[in-house]
Parts: structure tokens; sequence; C-alpha cells
């Protein structure tokens, strides 16, 4: 209810006057605990104690009076709580004066209930809300305690709550925790820096910093398009937003970051968190777009960190940009524990070269990083010299780099977890022909459909993007190195043997 688009329907369809049965639940919480206004209003007074034990205990009253049945008493209360409802309900005024009927409140999780009051006003003419309290995790007595630690589960024990710990590989930590880590040594130094989300403050990591800095961590509720122009706004100020908001989310206020952001030059940082694949989550949740429709727009700097380290690093470079806005994503999972003493700073459009190499030049952003550096090691086991490069930047690209080994070597590959249209891969086959450079390529990254919900390594495999699935596409691509090449033996069948004739 916090998105701008729930009201244009609800305006749309009031002025319509069209048979629609809405049924709005609400269960005081969106992902973290519902923010704003409108959710005060919603619920407000169908939570007042005052006026539902007022109901409960007239209507009993009404009940067990030896007059109730004769006079109608029971009937007459009823109808003077509706009355009163209505009038003095907020959620009853803040539809119906939207052209809608309402209805409610009612226990959402009485079905027979429910279903009464639906049959009641199911071939009533017009819109309709039916306005249903539910209790997230109902019925559940850890997630009733804990709603958002079991918003989205991994495997528990039912009789206890306690999740399934994965193994751990060491000193290990994820990429929303760096960046929370990070952030708070940020806004520790500087009293402009500020951070927006939407709803989010524990999914990207922030909501140990609301306590510390509450006028500074504005959760906005869910409302993308929102926190993309607010943060314009605050830039404006003098004051240094961050925006924390998920890969897949962000798409939603694709607008505002052109008009309101980038067609200013204001240095909004956007943090994109969940890029690439999120396993478990599913199709609507990859982040799998966010280099394509990012890199299309001008004064746009976008990032990708291999690891926690270069998180730091790019955060600290972004922090210091004020030309423009800027982009860092970075995907869901952990990594090695940065090091918060490390000053080594990241020189800005500049591609770090991992290894040199005559034959091959693999260059890899993020997640891809690490797979190119395997896959490599399996080309020079076959003969192959092979350079990798972390390219750091999307937007600008390492121009230099790209031209100079695209002079060099037989095979030019580029690695992305992103759709293969209009992202990394395509901006350096783009500097390629710009510079009139001539050399086979290949561009992977994530094909042209929905990848379905699986573990990670399912995905990167159901997109051909697994180390062993990216050897081989480049195996295709290269001649056989002169020392694998295998003479071919004559075979001679017994039917041909020269005993036979």
């Amino acid at each position: 209810m916090t998105g701008g688009l729930a009201f244009e329907a609800l305006n749309h369809n009031g002025a319509l006057d069209k048979n629609m049965l809405v049924i709005y639940n609400d269960n005081s919480v969106s992902i973290d605990p519902n923010v704003g206004a409108i959710s005060k209003l919603l619920t407000r007074f169908a939570s007042s104690r005052f006026y539902n034990r007022f109901r409960e205990e007239t209507l009993e009253f009404a009940e067990k009076a030896p007059f109730s049945e004769r006079l109608g008493l029971k009937t007459t209360l009823q109808k003077l709580h509706d009355s009163a409802k209505s009038f003095f309900s907020p959620p009853s005024m803040f539809f119906e004066q939207l052209g809608w009927r309402y209805f409610g409140t009612v226990d959402g999780h009485d079905l027979s209930e429910l279903l009464d009051l639906i049959n009641h006003v199911k071939d009533l003419d017009g819109p309709i809300v039916i306005h249903s309290i539910t209790q997230k995790g109902k019925g559940y007595a850890f997630a009733e305690e804990d709603a958002y630690k079991y918003h989205g589960v991994t495997p528990f024990e039912p009789e206890d709550g306690k999740f399934v710990k994965k193994k751990s590989s060491g000193n290990v930590i994820s990429f929303s925790q760096v960046f929370g880590n990070k952030l708070e040594e940020l806004m520790a130094r500087d009293e402009q820096v500020v951070v927006v989300t939407a709803a989010m403050l524990s999914g990207t990591g922030i909501v140990k910093l609301k306590p510390k800095y509450p006028e500074r961590v504005l959760d906005v509720g869910i409302a993308e398009g929102h926190a993309v122009t607010c943060s314009a706004g605050l830039a404006t100020t003098g004051s240094k937003p961050f925006v924390a908001i998920y890969s897949t989310f962000l798409q939603r206020a694709l607008d505002h970051i052109i008009h309101d952001v980038a067609i200013q030059k204001l240095p909004v940082r956007f943090m994109l968190d969940r890029a690439g694949f999120v396993g478990a989550d599913g199709p609507t949740h990859h982040g799998l777009y966010d280099l394509t429709y990012l890199r299309m727009i001008p004064n746009m700097t976008i990032m990708v960190p291999r690891d926690g380290q270069e998180l730091r690093g790019m955060m600290e470079l972004a922090y210091n940009n004020e030309s423009g806005p800027s982009a860092i994503r970075y995907p869901r999972g952990n990594t090695a524990n940065p090091d918060e003493n490390d000053c080594s700073q990241i020189e800005f459009g500049k591609a770090q070269i991992l290894r040199k190499g005559k034959d091959i030049a693999l260059f890899a952003i993020g997640s891809m990083v690490d797979i190119a550096e395997k896959t490599a090691d399996l080309l020079e086991k076959d003969g192959y010299s092979v350079a990798v490069v972390n390219a750091r930047f999307v937007k600008p690209l390492d121009e230099d780099v790209i031209v100079r080994l695209g002079k060099e070597v037989q095979l030019l590959v580029s690695l992305e977890e992103n759709t293969i249209h209009g992202g990394f891969g395509s901006g350096v086959l783009e500097t390629l022909s710009v510079n009139g450079i001539c050399v086979p390529t290949l561009q992977l990254g994530v094909p042209d459909r929905f990848i379905a919900q699986g573990n990670p390594d399912e995905q990167l495999r159901s997109a051909e993007l697994s180390m062993e699935q990216i050897y081989s596409r480049i195996l295709e691509r290269l001649p056989v190195p002169a020392h694998k090449k295998i003479r071919k033996k004559r075979i001679v069948s017994p039917k041909n043997s020269p005993h036979n004739n």
C-alpha cells in the first residue's frame, strides 16, 4: 500500500465503478516492520482496544437482556456500531473517499467468518474492499515472535525453530555486512552521510545503524521510486546519500534514476544488493539486468567488486565522487572478511590485470572473476597462455586494456552474471568496434530467458556459466595448440588386411 501503483489502481477503478473485490490483507509487516502514515492510518481504528472492547461488551449485554429480542436491541446496536465504524474509521474513510465500499475489519484467520463476508458482498455492484486482519507467522510460535527471521527460511528444526547451520568455510562475512560495516565508518566520519532504503533495513545490512543514527537512516517503506527521488533531493542540500536496495527492486525506479538523479548529475550512491543469481528466491529476485539498464544512463558510474575488500574500496571511491551518480552491485552470499585497515585505493575507471597471457584474454567482473581464474588454470594445462582481467568498472570501461589485449590475443572473452544483452560484454564489444579492433570474441552471460528457482550452482549451470561449461565453450572457439595435436593413425581393419587378399 505504500507503493504508488496501489493508489493508481484504487483511484482508477474507484472512478470507473466496475465490479471488483479487493481483499486487503493487513498483517502490519512488509518485510521489516511497516513505516509511514498510511500504515498507521489503516490500522489505528481496527486495533483500538477501547472500540473493540466497547463493541463486544455492549453486544454481549444486548444478547443477555430479556427484552433484547422484543425490541431488536442487538440488531440496533450492531447497526449503530457499523455506522460508527464507517463514520469514525480511518480505513473506511480512506477507501470510501476513493469510491470503494468498505467492509471490515474481519479476522483473516477465521475462514468461516471471512468466507461468509465474501459470499455476502460478492454480488454487490461496484468496487468493494474487505479489510482482513492477519498475523504474520500465525500458528507457529517462533514465527509469531520473529516475523522477519521466518519471512524466508532455510531448513530448520520445527520443534525448536533452530535453523540448520551450514558449515562455515573460515573467516567469512556476507557482502551485506561488509556494506553495513563500511557505511557505519563513513557515517561516523561524516555527518552528511545518510542512507535510504525501501523496507529493507535488515536485508541490506543496515538495521544496526538505525538506533545509532535514527535521523540519518531512512526507511521509506516499499516505495523504491520515492527512495530514489528522496535521495536526489537530499543530494541537492549537501547530504551524501547512499540508496540500499536489492538489484531487482531498483528496476521499479528506473524513470526516477534517469530524470531525478542522472540528468542533474546528482551524487547519489546506489548500493545494489542481491545482484546476479539469488538461489531459492527465484526469477523474481534475480539481479540480472542492472548492468544493462544502468549502463545506458549518461553520467552513471558502475562498479562491481569481486570481494569484500574491493567493495570497501569502491564505497570509499563513491563517497568521494561528487561529479554524478554511481552504482555498486554485489551478490548475495559471503566473502572473505576484509581487512578494515587496508587503505589500498582503487583507481577510477581502471581494471586490474591478474595474470598476463598471449593466446586468450578473459575479462570478468564481480563473481565471475574467481571462475575466470579457475578456467584459466584449466586452459593453461592445455598449453594456452591466458590473461585474466578483473575489470572492476563497467562504466567507464578501461579502454586501454581492452584495446591492447584485443590486438595481442587470439580470443577475447567477457564473463558476467548479467543478461547477455547490453551489459558488460556488450560494452567490451562496443569498445573493440569503436577502436577498429578485429579479434575473435566470446561473450558469456545469462541467456535471454528467465532462470528457474534452484541453488546458485544449479542456476549457473542452467545459464551455461559454470567453470566446466565456460572451459568447454572457450575450447570450441580455439584451435588446438600445436603440441596437443595428435597425428591420425591409419586404421587397418581385418577385412582390408593384406593377409586377406
